[in-house]
């Protein structure tokens, strides 16, 4: 696996890398948030969503499960943060089959008893003294190397591992 860390001073950080990520997004996409409660999940969601122009915005689906938007590309925001630990999100009806013609992202997926394969994208989002950092983590080094490129020219403080 490969590995981006980045370092967020601020939410608004957070928001610009949720800009530097979505033009890299293709259908297919699975985007897995990890962190604390206040960590910056739903701000880096939300600002993945502007940048997909998401219609409508995204908004913390954590009383809905899931929500659906139409932009470019099609987006399901899951939040399974009131789900039970080790619950199936294709048994719910969470996951679909037209989810792979746009961009899934998850909250909280460590409560899914299910596996998105290789090709998905882990974000952890850590708060860290004043600041925060993100985790970024993929099984594809081409897609890492692209998002560093991106970060670094957004002025975000970048470093690799992996």
């Amino acid at each position: 696996m490969s590995e981006l860390h980045i370092r967020l001073t601020d939410l608004a950080d957070t928001a610009r890398l949720g800009a530097v990520i979505a033009p890299l997004l293709v259908a297919g996409d699975t985007l897995l948030l990890n962190g604390d409660l206040g960590a910056g999940k739903t701000t880096l969601a939300r600002a993945i969503g502007e940048a997909l122009k998401a219609d409508p915005p995204l908004a913390s689906p954590t009383f809905v499960l899931a929500s659906e938007h139409s932009g470019r590309l099609p987006i399901t925001h899951i939040d399974a943060y009131r789900l039970d630990v080790a619950s199936d999100p294709i048994a719910l009806g969470l996951i679909e089959p037209r989810s792979a013609l746009g961009v899934t992202i998850v909250e909280w997926p460590e409560r899914l008893a299910w596996d998105p394969g290789d090709s998905a994208l882990r974000i952890e989002l850590r708060v860290m003294g004043e600041g925060r950092e993100a985790m970024l983590e993929t099984a594809a080094p081409e897609r890492i190397a692209a998002l560093a490129v991106a970060a670094t020219a957004a002025g975000l403080g970048v470093r690799r591992d992996g």
